[in-house]
């Protein structure tokens, strides 16, 4: 009887450990689930991006070593939270396939031109690359930026993030930074700006569009084109949200 009591005893231990730590991040979840929410269109509810977040950190919580401390489980929930993110928002659109495609297209053309204009390709002539009218161009930046396809992202693999960081990734993860940082460095101002605005500052594309005097949708556009550029410029997508310095970029 004592036996079978103290099994009780700590099976009920290990569920009220189990939900304090779903408490303890329940943060986590919301300010990930929120930040994404605010550029993607209104038909994408924030208690559908939730609920896909606490899959993603259950996850995380079974998969967790017991070798890992608090930030590095931190930095590996975050990871896990926004792969499921960003897996629900793929299975919302039956075109995330072709959209995919269509972005890799854009970066590939971006790229091409780069070089062999020997200078950051205008958006008409990637439009012309593409083979688009410049309107249809935007519209399609629009479309790969409504399924959550243009976001930079820069975070270390599963693998990684579930034991102590060598001084390899930690060089390796430097070196992409330093990557990112002079591909920025290469945008149009108003590129950059934005690219300040939305990562550094955190605003959202309605208060840019108001700083810029341009619509939210067209603030979508050029985000999407910003993220395609650097693309270009790594030769490889970054996995998108940036976390460089301070804020987000």
């Amino acid at each position: 009887m004592t036996s079978v009591s103290s099994n009780l005893t700590i099976e009920h231990r290990a569920e009220a450990g189990e939900r304090g730590l779903y408490e303890r991040y329940t943060p986590l979840v919301r300010r990930i689930a929120m930040k994404t929410v605010r550029s993607l269109p209104s038909s994408v509810s924030l208690d559908d991006l939730l609920s896909a977040g606490w899959i993603g950190l259950a996850e995380a919580l079974r998969r967790r070593s017991d070798t890992m401390d608090d930030e590095q489980f931190e930095a590996y929930a975050s990871h896990r939270v926004q792969g499921a993110i960003l897996d629900y928002l793929r299975s919302l659109d039956p075109l995330s396939r072709k959209l995919r495609g269509a972005s890799r297209r854009i970066s590939d053309v971006t790229a091409e031109l780069t070089q062999r204009l020997g200078r950051i390709p205008e958006e008409e002539e990637i439009a012309e690359g593409l083979g688009l009218p410049l309107q249809d161009y935007h519209q399609l930046l629009g479309d790969i930026a409504d399924a959550g396809l243009a976001r930079l992202e820069l975070t270390e693999s599963v693998q990684s993030l579930s034991e102590p960081a060598s001084p390899e990734i930690l060089a390796s993860k430097r070196e992409i930074v330093q990557q990112v940082s002079e591909a920025i460095e290469l945008l149009p101002e108003r590129l950059r700006l934005i690219l300040g605005l939305y990562y550094q500052e955190d605003c959202s594309l309605r208060e840019i569009g108001e700083i810029l005097g341009v619509t939210e949708s067209r603030v979508c556009q050029l985000h999407s084109e910003a993220v395609h550029r650097i693309r270009a410029r790594l030769g490889r997508p970054p996995q998108v949200q940036l976390s460089v310095g301070t804020g987000r970029l």
